[in-house]
């Protein structure tokens, strides 16, 4: 179900389900942005890929920007094609910007919120999240992992006011998707993921048995949600999710 109680699609239901400890928290994040927009605000999703959560934005006018060389088939037929750097639209465009798992795969962070500040109009609201353990993906642009102290730095720098981080999992939650991707690197055979041979003698065992603990590990964060909250004393999210708004007088 969506922020405002209105059910998921098959689409998008299989994109959060495909890595749900990873999608649901943006998930979440998202859809109560969205929920909050007024109905007919123009809503900016900047690299929007194929644009998984365009559903919640159903209310409004929903408008996707992404680069041409971008590796997401609907990311190459965005509305907009073109750089986040220099979107070719004027100052104040949208009330509302979504940036959703993108500015880790920006070399330019600081001119990049600088763009997308230009482009909301006083009061706009900027709903962004980012990966902070995940392992590297879209090489070779893949460029930063942020703390919360970075971002929040690199919104107010940007001039952004009302910035809000907050973690998307605790790391339990880290520990299980990590867990969650050792089963996907080893089959239940043992070889490695893309591999064409077989283990070496003795390895098959410790593999099997790495199986075992990350299912295990999987199974106790999915069955209590207590687990997925807490830090267990470490704070090692998955990403992070940030609220901010442009100043009236910006």
């Amino acid at each position: 179900m969506t922020a405002d109680g209105r059910a998921l699609s098959p689409r998008l239901l299989a994109h959060v389900d495909e890595m749900p400890l990873v999608r649901r928290p943006i998930l979440g994040a998202v859809s109560a942005f969205a929920a909050q927009l007024p109905a007919g605000s123009r809503v900016l999703d900047a690299g929007a890929g194929d644009a998984p959560y365009a559903e919640l934005f159903g209310h409004c006018d929903y408008v996707t920007a992404d680069w041409p060389q971008s590796v997401h088939e609907g990311g190459r037929q965005a509305d907009i094609l073109a750089s986040l750097e220099a979107l070719p639209v004027p100052d104040g465009s949208f009330q509302a910007v979504v940036c959703t798992e993108v500015l880790e795969h920006i070399a330019k962070p600081d001119t990049v919120l600088a763009e997308l500040l230009r482009v909301l109009e006083p009061g706009g609201r900027l709903c962004l999240t980012v990966p902070f353990v995940w392992p590297l993906h879209e090489e070779p642009f893949d460029f930063c992992r942020y703390t919360p102290y970075a971002l929040a730095h690199l919104l107010e720098k940007a001039g952004f006011a009302e910035v809000s981080v907050e973690r998307s999992t605790g790391f339990l939650v880290t520990l299980a998707q990590m867990a969650e991707m050792t089963r996907w690197l080893y089959s239940a055979s043992g070889r490695p993921r893309g591999s064409e041979g077989t283990p070496p003698p003795g390895k098959r065992l410790e593999i099997l048995l790495l199986r075992a603990c990350a299912e295990g590990i999987r199974w106790f964060v999915r069955r209590d949600p207590w687990l997925e909250r807490t830090e267990a004393g470490i704070s090692l999210p998955l990403g992070h999710h940030v609220l901010a708004r442009k100043p009236e007088n910006g």
